[in-house]
């Protein structure tokens, strides 16, 4: 049975671990996208902004504004003002798969992409 936050999800999520930087009421902290869609993300973070916060995420490029749909500990959910196209989506996990290669390069370990069924 799906829990209520799948059932109320718009979109697909894929499941990531991008460094971002999100801004708060002025200040900006770095944060982690653990997830990502075109309608939200599920980040984590050292400070957590409070339930129905707006906050402003960015990866490299810019998520846009979103506004805190829950919170549980260091993790909580973004619903975006709007939603993200699918292009966006995708640069986000080239990124990811650039520095996965990047540190794999210079560990000296070998990395090959492998499809993780959702």
């Amino acid at each position: 049975m799906a829990s209520h936050k799948e059932e109320r999800r718009q979109a697909p999520r894929l499941k990531l671990f991008q460094p971002a930087e999100m801004r708060s009421r002025g200040d900006e902290s770095r944060v982690h996208l653990l997830n990502l869609s075109t309608s939200g993300a599920l980040v984590y973070g050292e400070k957590v902004p409070a339930l129905g916060e707006e906050v402003q995420l960015r990866c490299s490029l810019s998520l846009g504004q979103g506004r805190v749909a829950w919170v549980e500990g260091r993790r909580f959910g973004v619903a975006f003002r709007q939603t993200l196209s699918d292009a966006v989506v995708e640069q986000v996990l080239e990124i990811q798969d650039a520095l996965i290669v990047s540190a794999s390069a210079r560990l000296g370990v070998p990395c090959r992409k492998v499809a993780v069924p959702a």
